[in-house]
């Protein structure tokens, strides 16, 4: 997300170590075979997300805190217990060396101490720790789900590494999720969850809860978009503290080897441990630094829609590696530019083409004023019903002569699916009707995404419902798309949020709605000012190079989200 500050997303991204502690040998692990009679639909039951400094180094005192932690909360009633990433060990280690001091398999002594209060009171336990496989001699940043009978449930190994590869080893199965008698829940750590694609892995496996240790930086409007674009309860763990910053060395072995953080990790910025319904109700948002428990009462899901249909058949992009930096060189985009650009809503009421061009006149002037260069205006959905020949052509004739490109919709129930153009300076037009649907809508959508260069970058041509599936902006990255010209119409309050969200995606969006914000926001993690949200009129000059150098999951397995049978 463009307003994550780029040093906020890299101390999501790393693992830690301390003192050495005795292994017992592991087991497999494996999700259970037979699917738990859940609760009725709509019962209520408690979950707790509990704020947690562990401190560096000290597994047997962050393991005593965190059995106490976890007997208080499951007194007060909770059912499933949160605690934070790495909560045995903390966060900040940099080589396989330091990572072994603190590492534990699984089972071990911190599954053995906290799996005797899951059972004793018969509850569910996830907990962050650094898990060492001695079979293969590797390390993982994981998360352990214990059940109520003590068990170990499964085990969640972290997707998304930066600095953590100094010791962090890849993980590239499929996304696990595990039954319980609440819901099926999903685990993602940390970084994952701003990579939109891991949380869908495990909405689409039939996830109700996901649960999210974490050491980071996020917003509560951040925490809303994931609940929405998948209608699951989101539960995060964070922590507060400080931490190190690692020690550079002139000469290592693949042990020692270390990639120290450019500065010391400091999660007093704004932790968050937050509890958030599916409806987007936030029920607990926590930001103290001191060890807290945030409690809330959840309803036991039943089958429910997502805000659009699903197209599987549209993703199938996901699955091919075009985000390596050779083939990104190759793409053939045009030169890397900077062009102002503008979110405009016109007046409602009279001639719709007429208000359009006083609006388009106006927003152009006011550019000017401020010594831009207006290339492209994007329009509302919905603002016109069926194209008429004459007003259509209207626009054509003005976009030629002011050498800007206006980006314009058809709909308001007329037109199925709502259409929009792409009137280009040039005389270009280009047409696209819409991809995704609401499940109330009819069953009548446009065959594919589009996607036009233009002088001033790569172009991909949405409607609102297009994006709120978030492997719409993934297909979009992975064609080499600088922006997004998206027509809007709803009245949804997490979409200034959710627009903003998907330019993690390396895209600059650019949306006007109707029924609310017009905003255009800025991806590549640029400094302020990153957007411009407001009602009417908004502009703001975009750079194409700074979203040229895209970023994926190398080890990610996409296949459960493409096909005709992915749900």
């Amino acid at each position: 997300m463009s307003s994550l500050p780029a040093t906020i997303a890299v101390l999501c991204c790393f693992v830690l170590p301390a003192c050495k502690i005795a292994r017992s040998e592991p087991v497999e692990v494996e999700a259970p075979t037979v699917a738990l009679e859940r609760l009725p639909v709509g019962s209520l039951f408690e979950v707790a997300t509990v704020q947690f400094a562990p401190v560096l180094g000290d597994v047997e005192g962050n393991r005593t805190e965190l059995v106490r932690l976890s007997k208080e909360a499951a007194e007060h009633g909770a059912k499933i217990i949160v605690h934070t990433e790495m909560a045995t060990s903390g966060y900040a280690y940099f080589s396989r060396e330091e990572i072994s001091k603190v590492a534990e398999t699984v089972p071990g002594p911190s599954t053995t101490a906290l799996g005797e209060v899951a059972r004793e009171y018969g509850v569910y336990i996830v907990f962050g720790m650094p898990l060492y496989d001695p079979d293969k001699n590797v390390y993982f940043n994981s998360a352990v789900l214990l059940t109520p009978e003590g068990d170990v449930g499964g085990v969640y190994k972290k997707r998304s590494n930066l600095l953590e590869v100094s010791y962090n080893a890849e993980d590239s199965s499929e996304i696990p999720t595990f039954d319980t008698i609440y819901g099926r829940v999903g685990i993602a750590i940390c970084a994952d969850v701003f990579y939109e694609q891991i949380s869908r892995l495990a909405a689409v496996a039939g996830a109700d809860i996901l649960l999210a240790p974490t050491n980071s930086g996020v917003t509560t409007t951040f925490g809303q978009v994931r609940a929405y674009e998948n209608n699951f309860h989101f539960i995060i763990a964070n922590r507060y503290g400080e931490e190190t910053a690692g020690t550079p060395l002139d000469h290592f072995t693949q042990d020692t080897f270390t990639i120290p953080s450019p500065f010391p990790y400091n999660f007093d910025f704004d932790p968050r441990s937050m509890i958030i319904r599916n409806d987007t109700k936030v029920m607990v948002d926590i930001s103290t630094k001191e060890n807290t428990i945030g409690y809330a009462e959840l309803p036991v899901l039943g089958e429910r829609a997502r805000p659009v249909v699903r197209r599987p058949e549209l993703y199938s992009m996901l699955a091919q590696d075009t985000l390596q930096p050779y083939v990104q060189q190759q793409l053939g985009l045009p030169p890397a530019t900077t062009f102002g650009a503008a979110a405009v809503q016109p007046a409602s009421g009279g001639d719709p083409y007429q208000q359009t061009i006083h609006a388009a006149e106006a927003a152009i002037a006011e550019a000017k004023s401020k010594g831009m260069t207006l290339r492209v205006l994007v329009l509302p959905a919905d603002y016109f019903g069926k194209p008429t020949s004459g007003g259509v052509q209207q626009l054509q004739d003005f976009a030629r002569a002011q050498g800007i490109d206006l980006y314009v919709n058809f709909g308001a129930g007329e037109v199925v699916p709502p259409e929009s153009r792409l009137l280009g300076s040039d005389g270009k037009v280009f047409t696209y009707e819409r991809t995704h649907r609401a499940p109330t809508e009819p069953d009548v959508v446009g065959a594919d995404y589009w996607v036009v260069d233009r002088d001033y970058g790569r172009v991909g041509l949405l409607q609102g419902n297009d994006l709120l599936a978030p492997e719409t902006s993934q297909v979009m990255q992975s064609m080499g798309v600088d922006v997004l010209l998206v027509n809007a119409n709803s009245s949804e309050a997490v979409l200034p949020a959710l627009w903003e969200n998907r330019t993690g995606d390396f895209v600059h969006v650019i949306e006007t709605n109707l029924n609310g914000l017009e905003g255009i926001y800025l991806g590549g993690y640029v400094a302020n000012p990153s957007k411009s949200e407001g009602e009417g009129t908004v502009m703001l000059d975009v750079n194409t190079a700074d979203v040229r150098n895209k970023k994926g999951l190398r080890f990610l397995d996409p296949y459960p989200l493409l096909g005709p049978k992915a749900p």
